[in-house]
């Protein structure tokens, strides 16, 4: 090791003495097997330090990694023995010694200890290996090991990073790029250069912000960079997104936008946009897209510069991009803490509703509208700041899908409070609707509104009204007898799509319900309009079929069974269901929930014999005139199949004894015998579903105690409601 030369510790370094070519005769002699054994000696007991080397190469940093205490003596320690390898390395370089690669390996090993960092750098050690990739072209095997010294340095140390910054080593960093299988290594040297440095140097290389967001996109793609990367590294990327000093160019900015976007499809880096206070740079990001950039973006049909075009498509994705990532951050239960009705986001957000931008709208629909999950703070939003006023009128001009969806959305969750369903209604909300309803083409829109329709109809006579009144008061005009609720009708007679025509029979049953629920303060009243009602709408009974007739929703049936027993109360209603009974679609599920039997059976049984049906109806209807006006009971939601079809039949025998107590003296011989063999028959199935519930077998009729029984019983709990 004659040849090696030790630097004095204070004389300046001068990397290029020893990788420029002009000194390359210094250090070309080829070394002695002995030498080398000595150098490879010398480096590898430079790091038998007091600690412990570190296990792994730093892939990745962030803030959460705390930083070791700093001994200004250890370093400088370091560093010395570090400096006093620079004569060594450049004797392995230029006599293209194999044992470089290992001597290199040995460095990037030691370069994972934090306490190593620094010194790599102030040794100059750090720029020699920079500056031999930039000059050069390194076989395989070197390059990988430089990479790793490169990328473990760089590591949480600023003062590395500039190093690498100020001396334009960059763009050779950044052409590696190019080989493939150096991209495991290459990415996180140039991740662990960029990911939060802030030194007023890097400004100059702005250049190569859409390099880093490349890279960066790179890593998204791969299953562990959501487990590694920084928590913050959505909030660093938006940051410099809304950050005005850098004077970022469109294509910048929308690059670092993208980039936090796909950190932001996952919980973790959404959760710290919350929790960091980084909603409002967020929202200025997705402001900021219009105002910086959209004025540059307005080109008109004969402009013909493509470039332009793309980048108005880009941003336009970028926005509905950042748009969803900020609708997944407002559903996160941390939301609503995060972000109370009365502060300054939410009345950002509800100026946007009125802004002149779709997607600022959007924006603000959704967030808004995850908000709003409890009667306190819907109530809050219609009561005190009106924000059904803008959203009206968003549904009265808006074309894009996207807005209406979120616009009705947000109405939907306002409108599930009672008391907000008459503020909104009166707000013009059925002048503007029905314009929606008509949306063929919009079928997910043509959905909602009627689903935001029946939500306002519910227990509010007064939005009731609006939607069943003649469309003229001129009594001689054909208007006079068409409502906004005969479009919804003529609709579902012209639609094939089930869930839309379901959500119109649950309005007209919410309708019905209203009516036979006695809700209108004025009873005369009331019955008038309840009259009228059936007299405009003679079809309504069309929907109201479908919904007990189709079997893909049982529990909506079981609203539709629960919902004509009510209506059957009435002379009104009773007509409209004895009507609706004609239709065999309709009377045949009727027939089967209380027979058990697709058809009735004019049979006498063997077991029993003949009895009056009139014994039983007579004093069904005895019992039933004693219920009035009780409230009918709710099943739950959750009930079993089993004990939905019981209630189901319960509600379908009430039904059943309320038209013949109504309609039997107009019905025909043949059809009441029918009705009155058909409420038999499910008193029948009433009785063995309660002897099966208590443990017991079924047993023939002759052999069954009838003492107390009857429809009387039966009927204690027939008014029953699937809610």
């Amino acid at each position: 090791m004659d040849e090696t030369i030790y630097i004095n510790d204070d004389a300046p370094i001068d990397v290029e003495t020893f990788t420029s070519a002009s000194h390359a005769n210094e250090y070309s002699r080829k070394l002695s097997e002995k030498e080398l054994d000595v150098i490879m000696s010398s480096i590898q007991h430079i790091f038998k330090l007091e600690e412990e080397s570190q296990s792994e190469d730093v892939s990745m940093v962030g803030d959460d990694i705390d930083e070791p205490a700093v001994d200004p003596q250890d370093q400088e320690r370091r560093k010395t023995r570090l400096r006093s390898l620079l004569s060594t390395l450049a004797h392995l370089w230029w006599s293209d010694s194999e044992h470089m690669d290992a001597a290199t390996e040995m460095l990037a090993n030691g370069s994972r200890d934090p306490k190593w960092r620094l010194p790599m750098g102030e040794s100059g050690v750090l720029n020699f290996f920079l500056e031999i990739l930039s000059a050069h072209e390194l076989r395989h095997t070197l390059k990988i090991q430089a990479l790793r010294l490169m990328g473990n340095s760089c590591a949480d140390t600023d003062e590395n990073r500039a190093r690498v910054v100020s001396s334009n080593y960059l763009p050779s960093l950044i052409s590696q790029l190019r080989t493939t299988l150096l991209l495991p290594f290459v990415i996180p040297v140039l991740y662990n250069i960029c990911i939060d440095y802030s030194n007023p140097k890097f400004r100059s290389n702005m250049a190569f912000i859409g390099y880093s967001c490349k890279l960066l996109e790179l890593l998204t793609s791969q299953p562990s960079e959501t487990e590694l990367a920084p928590g913050n590294a959505a909030v660093v990327l938006l940051n410099l997104a809304a950050d005005r000093t850098l004077q970022l160019d469109v294509n910048d900015f929308i690059a670092l936008t993208t980039t936090a976007v796909l950190y932001l499809q996952h919980e973790r880096f959404q959760q710290a946009v919350i929790i960091q206070g980084a909603l409002d740079t967020a929202l200025t990001v997705l402001a900021d897209s219009y105002r910086r950039f959209d004025f540059s973006m307005s080109l008109s049909p004969s402009s013909g510069d493509e470039d332009d075009e793309d980048t108005a498509k880009n941003l336009t994705v970028m926005r509905g991009q950042l748009n969803q990532a900020l609708s997944d951050i407002s559903a996160l239960p941390d939301f609503k803490n995060a972000v109370p009705v009365m502060s300054p986001l939410s009345s950002y957000l509800r100026r946007w509703l009125s802004s002149p931008h779709f997607q600022l709208q959007v924006c603000a629909c959704i967030m808004l509208g995850n908000l709003a999950r409890s009667d306190a703070t819907c109530e809050e939003f219609v009561r005190v700041f009106k924000v059904h006023v803008p959203l009206i009128a968003i549904l009265d001009t808006a074309n894009d899908a996207q807005l209406l969806h979120a616009a009705l959305g947000f109405l939907k969750n306002l409108a599930l409070p009672l008391n907000n369903k008459l503020p909104i209604g009166e707000a013009g909300i059925f002048d503007v609707l029905p314009r929606l309803w008509a949306l063929d083409v919009l079928q997910q829109v043509q959905f909602s509104s009627i689903s935001l329709s029946r939500q306002l109809l519910i227990s509010t006579y007064d939005n009731i009204r609006k939607i069943t009144v003649g469309l003229s008061e001129d009594q001689d005009s054909p208007a006079n007898m068409r409502s906004k609720l005969s479009l919804l009708i003529a609709l579902f007679q012209r639609t094939d799509v089930e869930p839309i025509k379901m959500e119109i029979s649950r309005l007209i049953t919410a309708i019905c319900r209203t009516y036979n629920s006695g809700t209108d303060p004025s009873q005369e009243h009331y019955a008038t309009s309840q009259k009228t009602f059936f007299q405009i709408h003679p079809d309504v009974g069309i929907p109201l079929g479908f919904m007990v007739s189709q079997t893909k929703w049982p529990v909506m049936r079981s609203e539709g069974w629960f919902v004509f027993a009510l209506m059957a109360r009435d002379p009104e209603g009773a007509q409209c269901i004895s009507d609706m009974m004609q239709d065999v679609n309709v009377f045949q599920p009727l027939v089967g929930l209380l027979t058990g039997k697709d058809h009735l059976e004019h049979k006498q049984s063997p077991y029993s014999p003949i009895t009056s049906p009139a014994s039983d109806v007579s004093a069904g209807l005895s019992l039933l005139s004693s219920l009035e006006g009780a409230p009918p009971e709710s099943a739950k939601p959750s009930a079993l199949s089993a004990d939905m079809v019981s209630i189901d039949r319960e509600n379908a025998m009430v039904l059943v004894s309320e038209l013949l107590k109504n309609r039997g003296s107009e019905m025909a011989l043949m059809r009441r015998t029918l009705f009155e063999d058909l409420l038999k028959g499910g008193g029948d199935m009433i009785l063995s579903s309660r002897e099966v519930k208590a443990g017991d077998s079924i047993v023939p009729r002759d052999r069954r105690d009838t003492s107390g029984l009857g429809l009387a019983e039966i009927s204690e709990q027939s008014f029953r409601e699937l809610s």
